[in-house]
């Protein structure tokens, strides 16, 4: 509805999307002989595209301009119905110009142009004026749109069922359910106002965010083995504590130094954490309800119940994730486990760095259960020019995909290096995309947006498939184990670590919403606690790892990190019956994708062949988890 474009704003200004990175990666760097043909592969287009084609939408600021002046110019035909709705003519009129025309489709165009600067650049000059310039633009259409909703509510709440029933609306219930609660009540138009005009200070938490985490934050350096002084960057970083050739000493040290650059700014991060969590919590107040967690919950047609089944699943099951680390630890031979050494796969198996072209074919194959028609619609959004593939000094760190208009495909960005981990997150990122493709072709546009919290059904379920595939197809036992290890890190990393995520976020919203601060210190403290908790005995931690919370950009989305636990759960069902050979499941599945937002979560996973709300669903996921640490232990006590 049109006064949440506030939320909307708010999320434009922090570049909110569907961003993978929830799993621990597995990075294995490259042989010496192998580094410069894997940088010349990793760095130019082969045989799909992988550069983002902005000119599809616009050709440049001259342009996007021209259909800015243009919306302004359309906002003064909400003049023509103030004072009209009342009548089921005048309301369908009403909707359909302030949410299905020309108007909206021109506010997506133009939004779908700044998101996408923005993620490419935070700091680019141009995307700074249009973000400026589309923020205002949204907020000068409240004060041309604000009376709406007090005409509507100031019907009773018998006239509003009665108009809503008239066969011009179809039965649409669910699209219109806010005008059919009856204890609903909106802002007024007055009040609206007051927040629109505050709102031009918002969402700058998440924004300041993203810039300091993604461009601004220092590296340090480090002195390497061969004594030369290097940045040390993600990718350095990444590819010392996947690389045998350098000691765990080195390693030990190349770890607290990176994570050094956040403790080093943690009060600073943790105001602006404070500041994203008493804008959500503002929210949830002006919106009637007692906590952050209850709205969310809620703007998803969802109880808390889901919320405590996951928790109670978690706890009831945290010795399985201890059995995964005390395994590694002996598969690795290690006394003392660390963080760092949790990058170790303890197999001689290794493929090197992999080129973007070789990880789209091997996702392609992985995903061929699906059908011919997912694999069609999967290759038609790679070839798409929708796509960025490569990282670069200014880009958004981590992977993405979003749909802001329904007029083009999805948007796709990675950070493409060529490690195993990427790949999974190619075919995360791409079962988002297929999704959005599917909910689009089969939905009328008020349900084409499915909620983040099936998304991610869509796209773990890719993630599982992928990894069974490579299991499955393992050349040796080697191999094998290579991939189980990847498989439950991943599942480790969207289910019990994400959850361990979730609970520090409770903690954090606790006392925002209790009138305290949030000090850095006891951040600190208080997610070494949770960690210990989680992981158990067999991994221990430096004073550095207490401050991680600081690079977790979900943190910006209220109650967003607990639905891939959630979600990871729904995609092992679907996930091993459609590898089980089981038609149905796999016919309701693609069902599944096609309904897009038209049900409510649960009615949607539901079509999908889950139920959320049964315990049998989360046991099954953790007999899923059992059996794959359970091929895991086995071929660790066979060697």
């Amino acid at each position: 509805m049109k006064n949440n474009k506030l939320k909307i704003l708010v999320a434009i200004l922090s570049i909110t999307l569907l961003i993978c990175g929830c799993g621990r990666g597995v990075f294995i760097a490259p042989t010496a002989s192998d580094d410069q043909s894997i940088e010349e592969e990793t760095s130019k287009e082969g045989k799909y595209p992988v550069k983002w084609d902005l000119s599809l939408v616009y050709s440049g600021e001259e342009e996007w301009m021209e259909d800015c002046d243009k919306v302004l110019e359309m906002y003064k035909g909400y003049d023509k119905f103030k004072g009209k709705l009342n009548t089921p003519e005048a309301l369908n009129d009403y909707f359909n110009f302030a949410y299905f025309g020309e108007l909206t489709a021109l506010q997506e165009k133009l939004g779908t142009y700044v998101n996408l600067l923005g993620l490419l650049d935070t700091t680019d000059p141009l995307y700074k004026r249009l973000s400026s310039a589309y923020s205002d633009m949204l907020i000068k259409e409240d004060e041309y749109n604000g009376f709406a909703e007090d005409e509507i509510f100031s019907l009773s709440f018998e006239e509003r069922k009665e108009i809503f029933s008239d066969p011009i609306f179809n039965g649409d219930t669910r699209w219109l359910n806010r005008y059919l609660t009856e204890d609903f009540t909106p802002l007024s138009e007055s009040e609206e106002e007051i927040v629109s005009n505050l709102s031009r200070g918002l969402g700058y938490g998440s924004y300041t965010f993203d810039i300091l985490n993604d461009v601004e934050l220092p590296y340090p350096d480090i002195t390497m083995p061969n004594k030369e002084e290097e940045i040390l960057d993600d990718e350095l970083y990444l590819e010392i504590l996947g690389n045998p050739k350098y000691s765990d000493e080195f390693k030990e040290s190349a770890h607290k130094l990176f994570y050094s650059r956040y403790a080093n700014f943690a009060n600073t991060f943790a105001a602006l954490l404070e500041q994203s969590c008493n804008e959500a919590y503002s929210y949830a107040l002006l919106d009637g309800y007692g906590s952050t967690r209850e709205s969310e919950f809620d703007s998803y047609g969802l109880t808390t119940d889901v919320y405590d089944m996951l928790l109670k699943t978690v706890h009831d099951n945290l010795s399985e994730q201890h059995r995964y680390y005390e395994l590694h630890a002996k598969a690795c031979e290690l006394e003392t486990q660390h963080l760092q050494d949790l990058f170790v796969v303890p197999s001689e198996f290794t493929r090197g760095k992999i080129s973007y072209d070789d990880a789209v074919d091997e996702v392609t194959r992985s995903l061929e259960v699906l059908g011919d028609d997912y694999i069609d619609h999967f290759t038609t959004m790679i070839n798409s020019g929708h796509v960025d593939v490569y990282p670069s000094a200014t880009k958004k760190n981590g992977a993405a995909e979003n749909t802001y208009s329904i007029d083009y495909l999805p948007w796709v960005y990675f950070n493409y290096k060529g490690y195993s981990d990427d790949i999974s997150t190619l075919a995360h990122e791409m079962g988002h995309a297929v999704y959005d493709m599917y909910s689009v072709e089969n939905q009328y546009p008020k349900y084409t947006s499915p909620t983040i919290f099936t998304h991610e059904v869509a796209s773990t379920t890719n993630e599982l498939l992928y990894y069974t595939y490579m299991i499955d197809n393992a050349r040796d036992d080697d191999e094998k184990l290579y991939y189980l290890d990847n498989a439950i890190n991943m599942f480790t990393g969207t289910f019990f670590r994400q959850m361990m995520y979730s609970e520090f976020e409770d903690y954090m919203y606790d006392v925002v919403e209790n009138g305290g601060s949030l000090d850095a210190e006891e951040m600190k403290e208080k997610w070494l606690e949770l960690s210990r908790i989680y992981r158990g005995d067999s991994v221990e931690y430096y004073q550095e790892d207490g401050y991680y919370w600081a690079k977790i950009s979900h943190f910006y989305t209220p109650y967003y990190v607990y639905q891939y636990a959630a979600d990871i759960t729904y995609a092992a069902s679907i996930a091993e019956r459609i590898t089980g050979g089981d038609q149905k499941a796999l016919d309701d599945y693609i069902a599944f994708l096609k309904l897009g937002d038209s049900m409510s979560p649960t009615e949607l996973l539901n079509a999908a062949g889950v139920d959320p709300l049964s315990e049998k669903t989360y046991e099954d996921a953790m007999d899923f988890y059992r059996s794959l640490l359970d091929q895991y232990e086995e071929l660790i006590e066979s060697r």
